[in-house]
């Protein structure tokens, strides 16, 4: 067992000190990184890149001070970035994290890695259509694939395809001058609160809006 309790290596340090073990010594070796400088996960697969067999890991990375390598981070890299698919029911992970999350008595956060309920939520204009046209420019896996739904956030940054988007899964259709007409008073009211808008919210200043004209 390999340990960085400290947590002070780097991805490089620890791809050459793991393949001198191997090429010197010959016997397996399992990756047990800490996140003290946010390298937990990077530690382990270069492990495991240069030969490693076993990688330690903890749902979300809970563990001592910053944590470890997180489980969902480290099965989802392998797959994405090394091709290595170890099998795992992956569309769970969201669900296991809540789960962990839940009984440790700790916060998922929104901007977690893999699980995050961030993950796939876009708001600006440029990435929302982008999201919507050809998901994998602004996506690096399917979010059903760990258990998530893409998001459409309207805000001040978004344009009128997400907002023409957001609106259809209320069942209203806005037309694209509908949408740029609208749009001016949604990004009015996104900066007023200094946060996305709720659905309620949205419908609220369509209705306002439009029903003026009645």
């Amino acid at each position: 067992r390999y340990c960085d309790t400290v947590g002070v290596l780097d991805p490089f340090n620890t791809y050459a000190k793991i393949k001198q073990i191997i090429e010197e010594v010959g016997i397996p070796v399992e990756m047990h990184t800490h996140n003290d400088f946010g390298m937990a996960t990077a530690n382990a697969l270069a492990g495991a890149k240069a030969g490693a067999d076993w990688i330690g890991v903890t749902v979300c990375g809970l563990g001592e001070r910053a944590g470890n390598a997180a489980l969902e981070e480290v099965v989802m890299a392998l797959k994405h970035l090394c091709g290595i698919d170890l099998g795992f029911k992956t569309e769970m992970f969201r669900e296991i994290a809540e789960y962990v999350s839940r009984a440790a008595h700790r916060e998922l956060p929104s901007w977690k890695a893999i699980v995050g309920s961030n993950m796939f939520a876009h708001e600006s204009g440029i990435h929302a259509d982008g999201a919507l046209k050809h998901p994998k420019t602004y996506e690096a896996f399917q979010p059903e694939e760990v258990g998530l739904t893409r998001q459409i956030v309207i805000g001040k940054h978004s344009g009128t395809a997400a907002l023409r988007a957001k609106f259809a899964e209320f069942g209203i259709v806005l037309t694209k001058h509908q949408a740029e007409e609208l749009l001016p008073e949604i990004r009015r009211a996104a900066v007023d609160l200094k946060r996305p808008l709720f659905e309620k919210e949205l419908v609220h200043i369509y209705e306002d809006y439009f029903g003026k004209r009645e």
